[in-house]
């Protein structure tokens, strides 16, 4: 046990301690007072056609329990999807490789140093639910099980379940974070899409976030009580306007045997999960390149010549001095392009050639955020390389590094992001749309500056991956208030907003990458 003891305290220790960690437990105590809206509100979070519940324990409970399964499962895997690359960076994996833990030991103290991080922000959430509860619901009865269960039953396996998955895609992709990224983006939008388009009941045995019973739940209490009204279910920040939802007296869900052996079965599934990636993992052993046959030995006769050959300085080149930007722009494109596997680009292909035939409005708020997100990657490395490289000693001695490295990496950015958005530009070009191309052109100058400035700020890219994850997401589900590139908002404010943000988030990051280079 102390083995496990062990892995487990170091790896949540050395996280909890990161900025990454303490913003986004703060950022999670913000969303969870926003989960549940007081009646005023101009939002609601769950809503079951026109009506929301009052905030009693049962709905509070519920609705918190599901807005925290969602938000926990866009933002916790690239939270914790990096221990075990982080042994291998750090040299303890190969140190953990030489002791007698199994790998099965080993990676299932991995995933429940993941479970004991999400577990801590849903901590930080139910204590804010339930101040929420005592401080609006002090007129309703405090049912203290319907507002536990569907955090028990339905949040906490569902946090388990992402804890193996975000091990298991470790294991098998590595260091291949692009491709990780990517996929654990298209299966998170497949599950939702399978559970929130599906009404058979027997979706829920698919449903491993688990929200899919809740809400059916909701909509069958409406349903049962106010027959003649809507019962579709909303989940999100949802603006109400001036349509205000009418409201009732939500009593509690009936957790069937069925839908708690679905949960329990999904933890078994994730512990068989756990299993392969025992089989899959390396130890931390790394490729060793074979020597090459071809090399050929130098000879010591040679070795003595080529010492003893005088450098005749006359016949040297004369160097020329070029403060221009052109060539690091020229550099910065290379390594932009460079970065990620070959076959990556017949993907990005494909994305170019979807913005070209995909309907005009859909190609705007979905193709191209989502193809932009598909570098996300090669955006997160602009401002980060050096470090990872270890090459900001060098690099940042050069002449005006700020002026000429700093403006050079986010002309490449920008150039490349308008390169991918090329056929949407074109498009909106021909049909004399003039506000779009510059909400593009906004939104590129924007995304580039904000990875940049996160770069820096938080060195390394985790920030950036989650941010940009959750405003990508948002924006597919019609978030206005997420949109950066104008596919959900226009006019002349909006315009003003883009202008000002994009200002901003340059002038930050040449900020902090002057108050950076002090370090050196």
């Amino acid at each position: 046990m102390n083995k496990y003891r062990s892995i487990i305290k170091a790896d949540y220790l050395q996280r909890t301690r990161s900025y990454i960690f303490i913003i986004t437990l703060l950022a999670s105590a913000f969303a969870a007072y926003s989960f549940v809206p007081d009646d005023n509100a101009p939002y609601s979070t769950v809503r079951i056609g026109n009506y929301v519940g009052y905030n009693n324990a049962a709905w509070i409970g519920h609705v918190t329990a599901i807005m925290t399964s969602v938000f926990l499962w866009v933002v916790g895997f690239y939270i914790v999807n990096n221990g075990i690359r982080r042994d291998g960076e750090t040299g303890v994996g190969p140190i953990i490789a030489s002791t007698s833990i199994s790998n099965y030991a080993y990676l299932f103290a991995k995933s429940l140093s993941n479970f004991l991080i999400l577990l801590t922000i849903t901590g930080v959430t139910i204590l804010i639910a339930l101040g929420l509860v005592i401080y609006r619901g002090q007129e309703y009865t405090f049912n203290i099980v319907q507002f536990l269960m569907p955090f028990l039953l339905v949040t906490l396996p569902g946090l388990f379940c992402l804890s193996v998955l975000a091990v298991f895609f470790e294991v098998v992709f590595g260091n291949k974070t692009n491709l990780l990224n990517i996929l654990f983006f298209v299966l998170f939008l497949f599950i939702v899409a399978i559970t929130s388009a599906s009404n058979n009941p027997n979706v829920i045995w698919f449903d491993v976030i688990g929200i899919k019973y809740l809400t059916d739940q909701l909509a069958l209490f409406v349903s049962s009580n106010i027959p003649n009204g809507e019962h579709e279910i909303s989940v999100g920040f949802i603006i109400d306007g001036s349509n205000k939802p009418s409201h009732f007296l939500f009593e509690g869900s009936h957790f069937s045997l069925f839908y708690i052996l679905s949960r329990l079965l999904w933890i078994g599934t994730s512990l068989g999960l756990l299993a392969i990636s025992a089989k899959l993992f390396n130890r931390f052993e790394s490729k060793r390149k074979k020597p090459s046959k071809t090399k050929k030995s130098i000879s010591a006769e040679a070795l003595e010549e080529s010492n003893n050959q005088k450098i005749k300085l006359a016949g040297l080149s004369k160097t020329s001095t070029d403060y221009s930007i052109l060539p690091l722009v020229k550099t910065e494109l290379k390594l932009l392009l460079s970065y990620g596997p070959k076959w990556f680009w017949l993907v990005n292909l494909a994305g170019f050639i979807a913005l070209l035939v995909m309907p005009l409005n859909t190609a705007h708020q979905i193709g191209l955020p989502v193809l932009w997100f598909l570098q996300v990657n090669r955006w997160a490395t602009l401002s980060t390389k050096e470090k990872h490289f270890g090459t900001g000693s060098f690099i940042f001695s050069t002449y005006k590094p700020i002026q000429r490295l700093l403006s050079a990496q986010l002309f490449a950015g920008i150039l490349l992001a308008l390169t991918f958005a090329l056929p949407l530009l074109l498009r909106f070009a021909l049909v004399g749309e003039t506000s779009n191309l510059f909400e593009i052109v906004l939104g590129a100058i924007t995304l580039i500056a904000f990875s940049i400035f996160s770069g820096i700020i938080f060195s390394g890219k985790r920030f950036f991956e989650i941010v940009f994850f959750i405003i990508t997401f948002f924006i597919i589900q019609g978030g206005g208030f997420a949109d950066y590139l104008g596919c959900l908002q226009s006019g002349h404010s909006y315009l003003f907003v883009q202008i000002s943000m994009s200002l901003i988030l340059i002038f930050l990051a040449f900020v902090a990458r002057n108050l950076a280079l002090s370090k050196y």
